[in-house]
């Protein structure tokens, strides 16, 4: 992630956890200089990703009172579905350059997520995951 923009990680990281649930629709975030302080980054890195989340609709900006959430819920499924895409390509382009097949990939995903699984049957968590 290295040559990924700063700005890009933020937002970014702000589009995860739109969608993973702990922003919730509708929400306001803090400040941009409370998330400067977070982040530890200038000012203006801030602005310039909440710029791009404005412009891709994932975020509204309400003048003087700040920036919230979109609740387009159609708009965060389809942030949603652009993370999970990107994260099963890039999983696929290492796995093929480990000259690894499809149906490999295939059978190794199915073994991987039953063994994740718990005694109930349910996804045992992540620790750590942000997806």
């Amino acid at each position: 992630m290295d040559d990924v923009p700063i700005y890009r990680q933020i937002a970014q990281f702000l589009a995860r956890e739109i969608i993973s649930g702990r922003i919730q629709p509708g929400a306001q975030l803090a400040s941009v200089r409370q998330l400067a302080l977070q982040f530890s980054v200038n000012t203006n890195t801030v602005q310039r990703a909440l710029r791009e989340m404005i412009a891709n609709n994932i975020l509204q900006s309400r003048r003087g009172t700040g920036n919230f959430v979109t609740q387009d819920l159609e708009v965060i499924e389809r942030i949603r579905e652009k993370a999970i895409q990107q994260s099963i390509l890039g999983m696929y382009d290492q796995l093929h350059a480990l000259n690894i097949s499809d149906e490999d990939i295939r059978e190794r995903l199915n073994k991987f997520l039953e063994q994740r699984r718990d005694g109930d049957g349910e996804r045992a968590l992540t620790k750590g995951c942000l997806l």
